[in-house]
């Protein structure tokens, strides 16, 4: 019997139940995955707490890495025993699951299912900032906001490897610490009140050209003042809850603002490999280093939840099987 942590309704963490199931033979185009790990992401917490509308009940978790089981018909590239990872795929608080083979990337020999669940999604996130949603280009100052969780981490180091100059704003200095360690140089405190004009100093008065904005309500008009005119604002997380937008004030300061996710560029089968290939091969040229990764049982999700909201954890977080 496969077991999955399951919500039948929304709320805090007491709704996540672990469940016993029949997983049953993959259909067309599945296969049957035996994970090993999957990952924890803030994201999960928004679909448990209902912020994102699902339909109930709902199988938590959104990416994970394993061992193909068995392979339903139409599925020609994967078989018994390869190691995948899966993305954008529901249901990976799962021991045992069905999915859609086209969800899958083989994983390179060498990259544990842990640590591969630990990094998918926040890397090809990361991905996403810096190669399409603003396209780095060297020279420029870009400022992140957020930088110490598992995406706000890897865009300064991924963006630095392109030739941008990297402010990197974080929660508090032991954050800052692991940041430097990644060779992130321009690390500054969140609730510092001189941080406008630390970053000023930084920019020689110039301001950023570029913002990646991953905390929300917090830090969005720190985000804004920091921006030269024209510059671009990328809103691409909500950690603290959705800012209030004055749309005239940045049209005002010509300042360009968009709202991605990441499943708007990691769009089909083709562009998830060219993706997770430019993330195994960021982390195998050490571009990119691997993240702290905090590991909890499947059945103890619940926790993993109470940890990620009150940001007890740096780094990524996972369920193993």
């Amino acid at each position: 019997m496969a077991h999955r942590i399951r919500i039948h309704r929304t709320g805090g963490p007491e709704v996540l139940q672990y469940e016993d199931y029949d997983v049953g033979e993959p259909g067309h185009g599945q296969v049957r995955l035996a994970q090993e790990a999957a990952g924890v992401n803030f994201v999960d917490t928004q679909f448990r707490d209902g912020i994102y509308e699902a339909t109930l009940p709902l199988t938590l978790g959104v990416e994970g890495a394993g061992i193909i089981d068995a392979v339903g018909p139409g599925v020609a590239d994967l078989k018994v025993g390869d190691r995948v990872g899966c993305w954008l795929a529901f249901g990976s608080y799962a021991d045992m699951r069905l999915v859609d083979a086209d969800k899958l990337v083989a994983l390179p020999a060498g990259l544990s299912s842990e640590r591969a669940a630990s990094i998918f999604t926040k890397g090809l996130s990361a991905w996403a900032m810096v190669k399409r949603a603003h396209v780095v280009r060297p020279g420029e100052t870009m400022l992140v906001q957020g930088a110490s969780g598992g995406v706000g981490s890897l865009a300064p180091s991924w963006a630095q490897a392109l030739g941008a100059k990297v402010i990197a704003i974080v929660g508090s200095p032991a954050k800052a610490t692991g940041l430097r360690d990644r060779g992130i140089d321009m690390v500054l405190d969140s609730g510092d009140p001189d941080l406008a004009a630390k970053v000023a100093a930084m920019t020689g008065g110039r301001s950023v050209d570029v913002v990646y904005e991953l905390i929300g309500a917090a830090s969005f008009d720190k985000s804004v003042a920091a921006l030269r005119p024209g510059g671009d604002l990328v809103h691409f997380g909500n950690a603290s809850g959705p800012p209030r937008i004055d749309m005239a004030a940045l049209a005002e300061r010509a300042i360009s603002y968009t709202k991605p996710n990441t499943g708007e560029f990691v769009n089909s089968p083709v562009v998830l490999k060219e993706a997770s290939n430019d993330l195994w091969s960021a982390f195998e040229t050490h571009i990119l280093k691997p993240l702290p990764v905090t590991s909890y049982p499947l059945r103890e999700a619940r926790r993993a939840h109470e940890d990620i909201r009150a940001r007890r954890v740096v780094g990524s977080m996972v369920l193993t099987m």
